[in-house]
């Protein structure tokens, strides 16, 4: 019985990984290596063309090693991490980014708001990027108005990224999960818009995590191949809210009119206006 309620409370932490092996991602140095004594089960999704394997000795968890040349998408890796959570009794799901870096005392904290929050289902840290600019919590449509104090927030009032998520798996799994066809570019926000539907509270932990973000890309004809996925994701996406609606419609049009400059063309806008008519 008391082996059951420790798994129950366990962590799957579950990192997708490209073109690199874990150990030398940033989440594994800052992250992963200062707790793998304490770690209950640790899943590593490579999607690289060629496998990036490595053996990762837990003291008393479980590790998980997926490889996928496919590239499967960013949705169906945490959907198959948390079906695997549920199927074998743990009680919470950590999503992880291989860019993302941790203070050393991250782990502790998430343990500690866990058993002082026992009625909520997902706590996220605070984001920044390496010039020090707030990434999440952040109100999409303001993004000067961020959240840089730990406490319950509203999910209608501050949106999330994935990395760092920590859901219940139960929540997880009632909210439907993840979308496959919105993955990576507003994955993160159809997940929420999901997971509203069964609890708009979050906590934000005092946990300031450094997002790694490489946009050094040049060719234009590679920027253009990037925005037509990008206009596919969010066109699958299922709105559940007005409100969300046109905080999506604000962000495509804002990043259309970004691209258009940076390519120094207008086959941005007429890009996503051919997919919005083939739709």
């Amino acid at each position: 019985m008391e082996q059951d309620k420790s798994r129950r409370e366990g962590i799957v932490c579950a990192v997708v990984i490209y073109g690199t092996k874990f150990t030398h991602c940033e989440v594994y140095r800052t992250f992963v290596k200062d707790n793998l004594d304490t770690l209950d089960c640790l899943f590593v999704f490579d999607n690289s063309p060629i496998s990036m394997h490595e053996d990762v000795k837990l003291t008393k968890g479980e590790y998980k090693y997926v490889w996928n040349p496919s590239n499967p998408c960013l949705s169906d890796n945490y959907n198959q991490a948390a079906k695997y959570a549920h199927d074998n009794g743990y009680g919470w799901i950590l999503l992880l980014d291989q860019d993302t870096s941790f203070p050393k005392n991250a782990y502790h904290i998430y343990a500690n708001a866990m058993v002082h929050h026992p009625n909520i289902g997902m706590f996220v840290p605070i984001h920044k990027i390496a010039q020090g600019k707030c990434l999440s919590p952040v109100n999409s449509l303001r993004p000067s108005c961020c959240i840089v104090r730990q406490g319950v927030f509203s999910l209608d009032d501050f949106d999330v990224i994935n990395s760092g998520m920590l859901v219940k798996v139960d929540d997880f799994i009632q909210a439907g999960g993840y979308k496959s066809d919105v993955n990576l570019d507003f994955s993160d926000f159809q997940f929420i818009e999901r997971y509203k539907t069964v609890n708009d509270k979050a906590v934000a932990l005092d946990v300031v995590c450094v997002q790694n973000f490489s946009n050094e890309e040049t060719d234009r004809n590679k920027l253009l191949d990037r925005f037509r996925i990008y206009c596919s994701n969010v066109l699958n996406f299922e709105f559940y809210s007005n409100k969300t609606r046109w905080k999506i419609v604000y962000l495509v049009c804002k990043h259309t009119v970004a691209l258009s400059l940076r390519c120094k063309s207008l086959r941005p806008v007429f890009i996503l206006l051919g997919k919005i008519i083939n739709k």
